[in-house]
């Protein structure tokens, strides 16, 4: 499930199933691909804020082909914010790559485990080495090991890491005064890239 809320120019887009631990299938993805789209065309959004119910933020996401969920950052017009908690699993990785500011709780895990399960997903990869590096993403996706987020701040995954208590505030700040932006500037900063 995904909830949705206006909150001026903020868009609040909510991961809603924490009984699944915020697992997000073909539909689920689609739905928040189409969200986060719609939310790029409304004059009336300045940013987006994805968030998640729940200890856990996403324990993966499985999209299907031809969804474009793990590299929409890279085509935004519009600032996303993601605000992380818990437990961040591969596709959940690979959308909190696609952030343009990506905070996390303090003591939230990550990790890309497909090799575990002895497989191995491009766009997952490709997302998380936009953000970090092919490098460290090889790496970290060959051993599937889970890492801190000390480690993700460090490597630039995450840009804040605040006490979990403090997490949704913070982030809801900086949202609202992205949303709060001038257009057309934000429109260069991105033209920019």
């Amino acid at each position: 499930m995904i909830r949705i809320e206006q909150d001026g120019r903020l868009r609040r887009i909510t991961l809603a199933s924490p009984e699944t631990r915020n697992f997000l299938d073909e539909d689920g993805c689609q739905r928040l691909f189409d969200e986060i789209r719609d939310g790029i065309a409304d004059t009336n959004t300045g940013a987006i804020l994805l968030e998640a119910e729940g200890p856990v933020f996403c324990s993966g996401a499985r999209p299907a082909e031809g969804c474009d969920l793990f590299t929409i950052g890279r085509r935004m017009t519009k600032p996303l914010v993601i605000s992380a908690q818990g437990v961040v699993i591969s596709g959940g990785v690979a959308i909190l790559a696609n952030a343009h500011v990506a905070l996390a709780a303090q003591g939230t895990s990550f990790g890309i485990t497909e090799m575990r399960e002895h497989r191995w997903s491009v766009p997952i990869y490709e997302a998380l080495a936009h953000a970090i590096g092919a490098r460290r993403a090889l790496e970290l996706g060959l051993t599937g090991r889970i890492f801190s987020t000390p480690d993700a701040l460090t490597w630039g995954l995450i840009h804040q890491a605040a006490p979990a208590f403090e997490l949704a505030d913070r982030a809801s700040d900086v949202a609202f005064a992205l949303s709060q932006a001038d257009a057309n500037a934000v429109r260069d900063a991105f033209g920019s890239r």
